[in-house]
């Protein structure tokens, strides 16, 4: 403590920032270098759970509640008006809101730029107002420039007698049981510089609402419809610099403007109200869609517009309600010519009739993710996924460039094995695969232990052969060649047009710490790998082209004997003689017959030039063979290693 002591003040301010406010004033007793320490910091953190909560089951008594705002009060005092950067507040064990207001104007006072407050009320000391109303002067304030406000209870965020201006606030997040403004659009234009705006569980005031605003980069809505859980009428988003975008909100009947020029990446949410709306949206022809201005599921084509906004976007996320919704705009989908990387979420209940569409308009998609395989199969369903036997099988897939799809939230069903299956054929791009299990739910891999499979593409050739898998060497009761086998079979393409090489993480029997995910594979033996293969493909290529040759070789030289009795004679004979040779020790002499017989079937040949030519062909042919099976067995013999063994775990 000794050595902290002597550094300089303004340093130990800064370390004393990091602490909880509590804390930093219990250093107060530490020595005189100390004393007044605390009370210059510019950062102040008061939670109310360290103060009536430091032992487990102490009470929640009104004395220390009381205690609490005394401690509050004197820290501000002490303070006195010195100016301050951050004010942290979280009080949910039902203080007063008027202390709690009361303390937002002294730091609003004194120049407060960032501004935490987690708060949470009763209901007899809010029931007057209606809700929780925030101090005036914070609507007002020239300084702040990030407001994030978090309540149990709802809050009441709009003064409609005073307005808003908040000139320098950057970034704003709610995230409260309800949430009441005025309009979107006034409510946004009171904020001149923003650039984040985080709101959840907003409820619409009107029917129709527009979100207009030139400086925003990163939006996010969480909204829960207008009164009663309802479907807004129309939904505009005006903004034309946003980069990112999460919109959860019950479908609206009308999308009449959407401008998002800069967007790069969104995540959609469309909410369906009710399984009777699901079923409707499903009927072929839309039959149950009654000629009612009033049906709202009418309306949900043009949710279209809101796509054809986005339409430039390189990252998107749809959740299984938004691919329900989509549906009904199938056939006017926009084409999403940037787009890199597309997310989906399934689940059981909901369908993929959108989804053929989706891979189709997406011509230079690299990266697909599949949150959960199983969904509801339906006449619509389309050629995405293996449900329903059609003669355009796989149409969509084969039409779609993606190089790398991840499945999360496998559970091994019979089903799921034959959508993996599915995608390895129909894909044509596809060259990594990785396939998740699912960890919060009983999985029916036949070995419940499986982390994850990862498959990697090698080569477009005619072969089930797995040329190499990993495994902990640390875990106990690993899996056999054998298990491995069926499993590669159970997920590998039938039509056998391409290879993949599978790799099968395993859960470790005595920790929870995963293995190694692929990338942090050492690479090294990776490329190894595929050196293997590319040397077996070769020596394949190789031994067909010299039995092609030797075939017809022997075909030619047969045509020679033949045509010519004399020739066919001295090649009886040479061959008696090769037979004789082969029976003798191979220390023993040619025999005076032997080098006749030799001698005079050169002679032939040197007469003969067409057979000349076959035999010295032959020759070279077996010759160059003898050769490559010498360099394959020194090529294999050194990478005996990588082929028998897996890598060691941090290799």
């Amino acid at each position: 403590m000794d050595r902290v002591s002597n550094l300089p003040e303004e340093v130990r301010c800064h370390i004393l920032s990091f602490l909880p406010t509590k804390h930093a004033a219990l250093t107060s007793v530490l020595s005189k270098s100390w004393l007044n320490l605390w009370k210059f910091e510019t950062n102040l953190d008061i939670d109310d759970s360290d103060f009536l909560h430091p032992e487990e089951g102490k009470a929640e008594r009104d004395e220390i509640r009381q205690s609490f705002v005394e401690f509050v009060d004197g820290v501000l005092a002490l303070q006195g008006d010195s100016p301050i950067e951050k004010f942290s507040l979280k009080c949910i064990t039902g203080i007063h809101p008027d202390h709690v207001n009361r303390w937002i104007c002294n730091v609003l006072q004194r120049g407060v730029s960032d501004l935490y407050l987690f708060t949470d009320f009763s209901d007899e000391d809010t029931e007057e107002d209606g809700g929780y109303r925030l101090p005036q002067e914070m609507f007002v304030s020239r300084t702040l420039v990030k407001l994030k406000l978090r309540s149990e209870h709802c809050v009441n965020w709009w003064h409609w007698d005073i307005g808003a201006s908040l000139p320098n606030l950057k970034s704003l997040n709610i995230d409260s049981d309800l949430i009441f403004f005025g309009e979107m659009e006034n409510f946004l234009s009171s904020f001149p510089v923003l650039e984040e705006v985080h709101m959840a569980n907003m409820e619409w005031r009107e029917l129709d609402e527009t979100m207009s605003s030139a400086s925003l980069t990163k939006l996010s809505i969480h909204g829960t419809g207008v009164e009663e859980f309802e479907h807004p009428k129309s939904i505009s988003i005006d903004t034309p610099n946003l980069l990112y975008l999460n919109y959860s909100d019950l479908v609206a009947e009308d999308y009449p403007l959407v401008k998002m020029g800069k967007l790069l990446e969104a995540r959609i949410h469309l909410i369906v109200k009710n399984g009777d709306q699901i079923k409707r949206i499903r009927e072929p022809n839309n039959d149950l869609l009654e000629d009612d201005e009033g049906d709202v599921v009418l309306q949900f084509g043009n949710v279209v517009k809101l796509m054809n906004g986005i339409q430039n976007i390189q990252t998107l996320y749809l959740t299984e309600d938004t691919l329900e919704v989509l549906t009904m705009c199938c056939e006017s989908m926009p084409v999403f010519n940037n787009l890199k990387t597309l997310g989906l979420k399934s689940d059981e209940g909901r369908g993929w009739q959108a989804v053929p569409a989706l891979l189709r308009n997406c011509p230079h998609l690299e990266f697909l993710i599949i949150e959960g395989l199983l969904h509801s199969v339906t006449d619509k369903c389309g050629d995405a996924c293996d449900c329903i036997s059609r003669e355009d099988k796989g149409s969509s897939l084969i039409s779609c460039p993606v190089k790398k799809l991840e499945v999360r939230g496998f559970r091994g069903t019979i089903r799921e094995k034959e959508m993996i299956r599915h995608f390895l054929e129909y894909f044509p791009c596809l060259n990594e695969m990785e396939i998740d299990a699912e960890e919060n739910d009983s999985t029916n891999f036949e070995v419940p232990r499986i982390l994850k499979v990862v498959a990697y593409r090698l080569h477009d050739v005619v072969s089930t052969e797995i040329v190499g898998h990993w495994q902990s060497s640390a875990q106990s009761g690993g899996w056999s060649q054998t298990q491995m086998d069926e499993m590669y079979y159970e997920l590998a393409p039938r039509n056998k047009e391409r290879i993949y090489d599978m790799f099968f993480f395993m859960r470790r029997a005595s920790s929870t710490v995963p293995p190694p995910p692929p990338q942090e594979m050492s690479q090294d033996y990776l490329q190894m790998q595929l050196e293997v293969a590319d040397l077996k493909e070769r020596q394949r290529d190789q031994e067909a082209k010299h039995a092609d040759l030797k075939e017809r070789l022997q075909a030619m030289l047969d045509m020679i004997v033949d045509q010519n009795p004399i020739i066919a004679s001295a090649l009886r004979a040479r061959e008696a003689t090769n037979s004789e040779r082969e029976k003798a020790s191979s220390g023993q002499e040619m025999t005076e017959k032997e080098r006749d017989y030799d001698a005079l079937f050169d002679i032939i040949v040197e007469q003969n030039p067409m057979l000349a030519s076959a035999v010295r062909a032959l020759r070279v042919t077996d010759s160059e063979r003898a050769e490559t099976y010498r360099d394959q067995e020194i090529t294999e013999l050194g990478q005996a290693t990588a082929t028998d063994f897996p890598p060691r775990e941090g290799e």
